[in-house]
Parts: structure tokens; sequence; C-alpha cells
């Protein structure tokens, strides 16, 4: 990444930006990860932290207007925040405390790789939710605020192509708007979205919503460079057309959806299909591990949300790469490096040919 980002007209660094992004996660992991955070016989937090927390955070309760508040189902985003980390691993339940996991404390320490598995954890699990929540996620990416109604119809509209609820039916628009709250929630705690009041409309309360500077430093395709720990460097060559290949970077702790939007960058694809890895390099293979796209329906393979360090990978390993099923373009990956990279490098670079276009015109069809 950057050695330098501007926010407010004031330059910091990536490391700052996502340190001051985190920062009610990571004191909850300190907590956790020194003697343990208190709990109530429920499981839920104790009233001391319930109140250390609106002190720390006064926007998450409004002390003046409601008094203290008394249990954590008062503050929505610590309650998310408590299940998030419960739910990513990064804490556990012992007694009537939590604990940091190992891989909690770590991440605590590490402002950037705690905000990417944050990301990753928008949708709170739940295929349904995650597929909302990368809806919400290009929405806000292509807008500098917007209000809830803007996100809730295009995931509404998203919701029609192959889920089903308990009775058969598309969800409606009441249940898009439902998920789109708790992915609005859930960011809003892990520091990759802002709320703030409309100047237009004086009676609403944080109506205008945003990606947080620090959440388009890891989320999307808007992440121009890669930096911070390994970073593995592939050599992405296009098999449907000759001579068109790039090379496309993406860190260890990143997930392989990382890899896919700097696919997507390299080609100037739009991110509108669904997708899949083969981790032993053949296309189509029924040997080789399938990773899918996070949300895909109907479908037994994990998805590709699994860290990059995970698969062990060396230099010369292939991962075959396939997008939109029904065109089916093809992408070679073949990792040639593994750096480490502190100052950032592009996400992408070393374009070679030119992509055709994603869809043919109408002459062409």
């Amino acid at each position: 990444m950057a050695n330098e980002v501007e926010v407010a007209g004031r330059a910091t660094t990536p490391e700052e930006l996502a340190a001051s992004a985190t920062g009610p996660v990571r004191w909850l992991l300190d907590t956790a990860g020194n003697g343990g955070v208190p709990l109530t016989q429920t499981n839920a937090l104790a009233r001391s932290v319930v109140r250390e927390a609106a002190e720390r955070w006064p926007d998450w309760w409004n002390a003046e207007l409601f008094g203290p508040p008394h249990r954590e189902m008062d503050m929505a985003l610590l309650e998310a925040l408590r299940e998030g980390l419960l739910r990513m691993r990064l804490v556990r339940r012992r007694g009537r405390k939590l604990l940091a996991t190992a891989k909690g404390r770590k991440l605590a320490a590490e402002p950037i790789a705690l905000l990417y598995e944050l990301g990753l954890d928008l949708g709170g699990g739940d295929a349904f939710s995650d597929m909302v929540a990368g809806v919400v996620v290009d929405t806000l990416a292509e807008s500098a605020e917007c209000g809830r109604d803007e996100l809730v119809a295009p995931a509404h509209e998203a919701a029609q192509w192959g889920w089903r609820d308990s009775t058969g039916n598309p969800p409606d628009e009441r249940g898009a708007s439902w998920v789109v709250g708790g992915v609005l929630c859930r960011g809003e705690a892990y520091g990759l979205i802002d709320r703030k009041s409309d100047p237009d409309e004086p009676k609403s309360w944080r109506s205008l919503i945003s990606l947080s500077p620090a959440a388009r430093l890891v989320l999307g395709r808007s992440r121009s460079e890669v930096g911070g720990g390994s970073v593995f460097v592939f050599q992405a060559k296009l098999l449907n057309v000759s001579g068109v290949s790039a090379r496309v970077a993406v860190a260890g702790h990143e997930h392989l959806t990382a890899l896919h939007d700097a696919i997507q960058q390299a080609f100037n694809w739009e991110d509108d299909h669904l997708y899949s890895f083969w981790l032993n390099g053949e296309f189509w293979s029924r040997e080789g591990e399938e990773l899918v796209r996070p949300g895909t329906p109907d479908t037994d393979s994990q998805t590709a949300d699994v860290a990059v360090d995970a698969f062990r990978l060396k230099i010369g390993s292939r991962i075959a790469y396939v997008f939109d099923y029904g065109d089916e373009w093809r992408v070679m990956l073949t990792l040639r490096e593994r750096v480490d990279a502190g100052d950032g490098i592009p996400r992408v670079s070393a374009r070679r040919g030119t992509a055709p276009p994603q869809y043919p015109t109408l002459e062409d069809e």
C-alpha cells in the first residue's frame, strides 16, 4: 500500500489509518488478552464493559438523551462486535470471560491484516448475507455517500437471482432491508462503514452512509497497492486470447477473493458473474480442490474466503481460474515470486497485450 494516504486534508500512513479504524476491535481483543473480558450470566458483555465502550465511543450511544447504557443489547454495535469476534474465532468463551485466541492476539498487533479479516466478515458468515455485503460494498465504492434505500434496492435486485427463502420465493424488499441493516451494523462496529447526519434532513439520524477511508484500503478493486508482510506475485495469463497477460499481487493474509479482484482489475472485467479457482491448476478438475465465489447458491464447494498463506504455494505453483461460467474466461495463474513488501507494490502491473471487451458489441453478435 502507499506510504501515505490523505484523509480530511491530513497525510497519514495506512497503518495509522487501520489502527484508528480498528480501535474498538483492538480494545476488546487487548482486554480479552489481558485477564479476559467479563461476561454476565447470559454470556453478554458485563455492564462495566458496556459503559466503558460508551465512554470511549460516544457515537455508539447517546448518553445525554438516554443516560448511561445498562446492557450490551442497548448498544447494537458493541453486540455485533462481540458476536463477530466469536464467529471469527478471535476470542473464545471460558466460564464468564472472553479470552483472546492466538489468532486474535496476532491480529490485534497487525491492524491492516485485522482490517482485512473484518472485511471478510461483513456478511456474518451467512451465504445470503455475504452476497448482500458484496452488493453494499460495490455500491458504496462507486458513491461518496448514500442513503440506506440506495443500498436496499440493488441488494433486493441481486436477491432475485438464484436465492429462495423457506417458502421457495425470492427474498422480498423488507427481508433485503433487514440484511442490509445487519451488514451496516457490523461494518460500523468494524471501522469499515461511516455514518453521519444528512444536513438536508434535520430530523434524520446518521442517515448518510459511506465506506470509511480505511475500508477503501482493503475492500474491493479500489486497492491499487499491496503491502505489509509477505506478498505473492502471480503471472495471470488469459488463455482465451493469445498474448494477453499481467502480473497480479496479493498479500499472504488476504484471501483468494482479493486475487479475484486483482484479475478483474487486470482485464477490465465487471464483477457480475460467478467464478472458481482450482488449486491443482486444472480447469474443471474433479480431483482438485475447487474454491468458488462466496455466496454462490447451491454449491458444496468451499468458498474463496481462504487466506493465500494457507495453501503453502511454492514458486511455479499453478492455479486455474474461470470467470463467468457461460463465456468461460480462463486465466492460468503461476506463482513467480514471494516478496516482503512493507512499502507496497502494485496490485496489477506488467500488462501485456490488449484484453478483449468482456461483452461483444451488438454488431459483433
